[in-house]
């Protein structure tokens, strides 16, 4: 075989294995154990999930991504074959879009940017495991993620290599548009955003925008309108989102609060100034005009989707995935074109396996650990006789960016009751650990 496909496979061959061993060892946690109880109750059949996907938008979750859980949690090997596929999709989006181009697997050049840019979310993104092996964060903010990745990819090669495209794209982009739109609520205006900044580019450069351009644009626009006004919203999260206009929810908050929330998906990125140091000796090299604007435009679209945050009831690490993402693709974009000595390409290299090998090494050591904990507590839950009171142990490993955490402990209590009840279980306990149990007036 030529050196690149060798280079490419002893990138993503170890990656993909790491991911889909984490997928099989993956516990279910808080929101997962409505998705199973689902799939004990109804077959996946398209009428069902149809069915499913309506009361989500009427009542639950309107996103897109909550079909996509669900469909994910069907028994089987489904989430070990198709989570770690789309993950590796994701990356690959990422540096075609990095690139400017389709990456070849005849290019060692394009493995690297690939693995650079994976080394740099599993070093910066909060909540990284979380984002990759809770499949209720995965479906709804990566594989959406990823959908829009996707939707972008026409602009993204138009850019750099103008084509004309023929009339069944305008249905293709409006279907993808609708798709990037229903994503999610803290993205979708960013994304619209994006959309105008390529067809102004585009027009500015003496282009007439395309059909399949203003096709993309209405169909964003359309699934971010259908998100925004679902009726689910009004009901989700107590009508949380309702219960303040967005002005209240932004001047209610402090400017401290404010600027965390803006700077929060970036605390990690001074993890990225070895990369950055690589390519100073040589920053004044041109870039080209169109990989500048592209680079302008992403993080242009990162900050935005932070400032949109601003605006909504609830936050979380999982949040900071989209811009994070962005942010290292922009990053890598610019550093690695200007790496040029072996000796630099070399230290890159290095620094890439060193950012890989650190997320999976975390990755399967974290869920080689709860993967069997939680085997044995569903095990013992399934096995239980009727009416039954069943005592699980705790998870060994506490929350971190890798790991959820324990979802049976404090607060828990209606969750391990529809757990209980679903099984004609008596109840579902949380054993102690040996200390708490302990009489305070013994010894």
């Amino acid at each position: 075989m030529k050196r690149g496909p060798l280079v490419w496979l002893a990138v993503i061959v170890p990656v993909w294995l790491a991911f889909a061993l984490c997928a099989y060892w993956e516990p279910v946690l808080r929101d997962g154990w409505g998705h199973v109880q689902w799939h004990r109750s109804f077959s996946t059949t398209p009428g069902n999930v149809w069915q499913f996907a309506h009361d989500s938008f009427v009542h639950n979750n309107p996103r897109l991504g909550q079909v996509l859980t669900l469909l994910v949690y069907t028994p089987g090997p489904w989430h070990v074959i198709v989570t770690p596929i789309v993950e590796l999709g994701m990356f690959y989006l990422l540096t075609l879009h990095a690139l400017g181009r389709r990456p070849s697997f005849q290019r060692v050049d394009d493995a690297l940017m690939f693995a650079t840019i994976l080394a740099m979310v599993g070093l910066t993104a909060p909540l990284v495991g979380q984002m990759l092996f809770y499949r209720p964060f995965t479906g709804n903010y990566l594989f959406s993620f990823t959908i829009a990745l996707a939707f972008f990819v026409p602009y993204r090669l138009h850019a750099d290599a103008p084509a004309p495209r023929r009339w069944w794209w305008i249905p293709i982009m409006l279907v993808a548009g609708f798709a990037t739109g229903l994503g999610n609520e803290h993205t979708g205006p960013a994304f619209v955003a994006v959309v105008i900044a390529a067809i102004l580019g585009f027009w500015k450069r003496g282009e007439r925008p395309a059909p399949w351009m203003i096709a993309g644009l209405i169909g964003a626009l359309a699934g971010g309108l259908a998100l925004y006004f679902a009726p689910a919203q009004s009901i989700r999260y107590n009508a949380l989102a309702t219960s303040q206009s967005l002005v209240e929810r932004i001047t209610a908050r402090s400017l401290g609060e404010s600027l965390r929330i803006i700077g929060g998906a970036f605390t990690a990125t001074w993890l990225l100034i070895p990369w950055v140091a690589l390519a100073a000796p040589r920053w004044r090299d041109p870039l080209g005009r169109t990989r500048i604007w592209v680079a302008v435009v992403a993080l242009g679209a990162s900050f935005a989707i932070m400032l949109t945050l601003l605006a909504s009831p609830k936050q979380g690490g999982r949040l900071d995935f989209a811009p994070i993402c962005l942010g290292c693709t922009v990053v890598a974009s610019v550093v690695l074109p200007l790496v040029q000595s072996a000796v630099q390409r070399a230290i890159a290299w290095l620094l890439a396996a060193a950012g890989v090998g650190f997320l999976l090494v975390h990755l399967i050591a974290t869920y080689a650990v709860v993967g069997p904990e939680f085997r044995a507590r569903f095990d013992a839950i399934e096995g239980a006789p009727p009416h039954a009171v069943v005592t699980v142990q705790r998870y060994s490993l506490a929350r971190s960016r890798w790991f959820l955490g324990e979802d049976f402990g404090q607060g828990a209590d209606g969750l391990r009751f529809g757990i209980a009840w679903s099984r004609q279980l008596q109840g579902v306990l949380l054993d102690q650990p040996a200390e708490a149990n302990l009489d305070p007036g013994g010894p």
